[in-house]
């Protein structure tokens, strides 16, 4: 089998300190795990999607949500200090097990960003495979366009002057498959980018991101 097929996988630990219950926490009737998961399901590209967890409750949730938990994380990569690319990798590591030689691409979808939709992890995958890129990502413009930088000469300069400042999202990551496996991360020298919309681009990780994104979705 050559290798085509894209994975989607969505991270769900158990514990949250800022916001206990975090991936499980409601949003306007759907939880934020619920929401990736039908962005997920929604978006054309993506032929598979699973949850990875370490906990039960949120394991029963996705599969009554319509995602596959064809495992519990072990708990060493459920602490704060295991990183999203070791739960990449252990997925991964998982799917070459049960689809031997399937995958070209991962689309890892955080619960934090529940505003996304399956437009944007289509788009954020197809320029990954237009361009065939090691990775893309989604980006939201950066909300202080005066944001100044060391330049290679030591002085100072204004970001925009080197072109529009972007940030990171959070809300979809694509990472082709080859990539991970020699030992690339999130971002790459050729790595490319979908943008955002600030107000779909919000990253819940507290009661007020909860509320911040609740009175999103109500304007």
């Amino acid at each position: 089998m050559s290798r085509s097929r894209v994975l989607g996988l969505i991270p769900a630990r158990g514990g949250s300190k800022r916001l206990p219950g975090k991936n499980l926490a409601d949003l306007q009737g759907r939880s934020l795990l619920q929401r990736a998961i039908d962005a997920g399901l929604e978006a054309r590209g993506i032929d598979r999607l699973i949850v990875s967890t370490d906990d039960p409750a949120i394991a029963e949730a996705a599969r009554a949500g319509g995602a596959e938990v064809p495992f519990l994380r072990p708990a060493e990569l459920a602490t704060d200090e295991a990183s999203s690319l070791d739960v990449v990798r252990h997925a991964m590591a998982w799917a070459d097990r049960d689809e031997p030689d399937a995958f070209s691409h991962l689309v890892l979808l955080q619960p934090t960003s529940p505003l996304r939709t399956a437009g944007d992890i289509d788009e954020t995958l197809s320029l990954c495979r237009k361009r065939s890129a090691s990775t893309a990502v989604s980006v939201a413009l950066a909300p202080k366009p005066d944001l100044l930088l060391i330049g290679k000469d030591g002085a100072l300069a204004r970001a925009s002057g080197y072109g529009q400042p972007l940030v990171l999202n959070g809300a979809v990551y694509v990472l082709k498959w080859d990539h991970v496996n020699s030992g690339g991360g999130f971002i790459a020298p050729d790595t490319t980018y979908h943008i955002m919309e600030e107000h779909r681009s919000v990253d819940i990780d507290t009661r007020d991101g909860l509320q911040r994104a609740a009175h999103m979705l109500k304007s």
